[in-house]
């Protein structure tokens, strides 16, 4: 009886040095600004010509909207202005919905890149996990984060290639 307790005993004896020696594997998260990332894309350029475009069309309707608003403020309006903002809110709704997507169409291809570009720059730099930085910081899921948890710039870099 005594040899096998012994026996067990210099077993945990001769392990517990490699196990203390073995360091558990660094844990490190990334941080990235996803604006600069699609601002640094190639096709950046076609992306902000749609949102200018959808921009010049929903500007004026918006103008529109906010007049009758305020117009609506200092007293009731009448019924042809009321008809007026119903006919605004819904074309603004649906140029809204219509600008939507195309941009979307416009930023997928761009998104995709960044999101491949994050994935091999965080796997050669041992980043388990990357986050949106704005989303974090807004969350307050993140209080501080290290200089060199930024991966953005890396990302940039590679882009650009």
């Amino acid at each position: 009886m005594w040899t096998r307790v012994l026996a067990a005993f210099c077993l945990v004896l001769l392990t517990a040095p490699l196990s203390a020696q073995t360091k558990p594997k660094a844990f490190r998260v990334g941080f990235i600004n996803p604006d600069t990332a699609i601002q640094a894309h190639p096709n950046y350029p076609k992306l902000k010509s749609v949102q200018d475009q959808a921009e010049k069309e929903l500007k004026p309707l918006r103008d529109q909207i906010n007049q009758l608003g305020q117009k609506a403020r200092s007293g009731p309006l009448s019924a042809k202005d009321q008809q007026g903002l119903q006919s605004l809110q819904k074309a603004l709704q649906d140029a809204t919905k219509k600008w939507n997507e195309r941009v979307s169409t416009v930023a997928k291809p761009l998104l995709d890149d960044i999101d491949k570009e994050v994935k091999k720059v965080a796997e050669a730099n041992g980043f388990q996990v990357v986050m949106d930085f704005k989303v974090a910081k807004a969350s307050s899921l993140v209080v501080y984060a290290a200089p060199d948890s930024d991966v953005t710039p890396l990302v940039v870099k590679e882009l650009k290639k």
